[in-house]
């Protein structure tokens, strides 16, 4: 009988050890990505190794010099690529690299008080544009739109400024956020759309929300649960700015209207909304471009990055014309429950919440979607060049690295195709 027992015991422990060989080599091994096929390494993701866990990305075209032996300069562009990260410990970092000239080096970021930041660092974008002044960056965080401008140096701009701190001694390598506001929903991640068209009032920021269902860490506001007109549930929204860069303009972006608000309550106006699926961590709105470089404000394409823990990613791919039609849209005051749109804690020159009755909401749903893009674990932002679409990873941080089943250290590009 002991023997039997022993044999029944040593049985069953030889049952589970191979239920779990096989386990992990099915996980570690056995995944397979057809859609990633299309997806190339960029550039490396820097950071990793000192405890950064990537969030947020954004792009700038730059200047780099190059010197030869005679001592002659050179300048060329190239496309730089900023990472916003928060870390194991201390201050959230904005990493810079180049697409050329590879690791540049990195930003501590610092609140308009000189305070540390060390919030999510969800999202970063900027409207900055090589030889132009005046521009913006946005880092996005726990429902807050974090603003930095203005750079000491003539003829160069906030991106500019970054970058050559980022090559700077410890200490020297700050920015400190100029300005700040409230951005009427979670603020998990954001993205700056250039139109390329004549008009800048095409150009348009977004900043988004995570929408996990029954985690009460990444619930939203009920008003922004809706049944799209598609008959699609719903849970987080998007909401867009148009870019502006005055340079009395402190948040670079236009702002509602003065004639009803105190100086303080001044702030950046939501022209439109998007209700979006759960699980989003990254946005980009893609221009339709011809060869010339032209293109048009009503066409293009939609990316989102979605995904959460050790679950395989997912892009959706969108018509931008059909996101945008007018067939596509409800004002937000006539959804059930709902009344006009209203800023948070900004109020009227007479203690009255300020709302806005015109704003309309998109409808980003399952009806709309052109292609679904299956790929490895963690996708996080987005950036876009021209046509092609680039996507950081967060597997590679040293959080997730054991278990993921591919740990992606770069970042990748795909240009989205039906």
């Amino acid at each position: 009988m002991k023997h039997k027992k022993l044999l029944i015991a040593g049985v069953a422990v030889f049952t589970v050890i191979v239920f779990l060989a096989t386990f992990i080599v099915i996980w570690f091994w056995g995944d397979s990505y057809p859609d990633f096929t299309d997806f190339k390494p960029a550039v490396e993701i820097p950071g990793l190794k000192e405890g950064a866990v990537p969030q947020g990305l954004a792009n700038y075209e730059g200047e780099y010099t190059v010197t030869d032996a005679d001592g002659k300069e050179t300048k060329y562009t190239q496309d730089y690529f900023f990472i916003s990260s928060y870390m194991k410990s201390g201050p959230s970092r904005l990493y810079v690299t180049g697409k050329t000239t590879g690791y540049v080096g990195y930003v501590t970021l610092k609140n308009t008080d000189g305070s540390d930041y060390t919030e999510h660092a969800g999202g970063v974008a900027t409207n900055c544009k090589r030889g132009d002044r005046y521009g913006t960056l946005w880092v996005v965080s726990e429902g807050t739109v974090y603003c930095a401008q203005k750079s000491d140096t003539p003829n160069k701009n906030i991106a500019d400024e970054i970058i050559a701190r980022a090559a700077m001694d410890e200490g020297e390598n700050v920015i400190s956020f100029t300005a700040s506001f409230k951005a009427n929903n979670r603020a998990s991640f954001c993205y700056f759309y250039e139109d390329g068209t004549s008009s800048t009032s095409n150009d348009k920021l977004y900043v988004g929300e995570f929408y996990r269902p029954k985690d009460k860490n990444y619930r939203t506001d009920e008003e922004h649960h809706i049944t799209t007109g598609n008959g699609y549930e719903q849970y987080a929204l998007v909401n867009e700015y148009t870019s502006n860069t005055s340079s009395s303009n402190k948040y670079g972006l236009t702002l509602i209207s003065s004639s009803s608000v105190e100086t303080e309550n001044y702030v950046p106006k939501v022209q439109n909304i998007y209700s979006i699926p759960d699980l989003v961590q990254g946005f980009a709105r893609i221009a339709d471009r011809t060869d010339d470089g032209s293109s048009s404000s009503s066409k293009g394409k939609l990316v989102l990055s979605t995904s959460y823990g050790l679950a395989d990613s997912k892009l959706y791919y969108y018509d931008w014309a059909d996101i945008s039609s007018t067939s596509n849209r409800k004002t937000y005051a006539s959804f059930p429950d709902h009344n006009n749109f209203e800023y948070e804690d900004v109020v009227t020159k007479y203690g009255t919440p300020y709302t806005d009755s015109s704003v309309y909401v998109y409808f980003v749903d399952g009806s709309k979607l052109k292609r679904e893009y299956a790929i490895p674990s963690m996708s996080e932002g987005l950036c876009v060049k021209n046509n092609t679409v680039f996507v950081l990873f967060e597997s590679g941080c040293y959080k997730y690295k054991t278990f993921v089943r591919q740990i992606l250290t770069d970042i990748y590009s795909f240009v989205p195709r039906v």
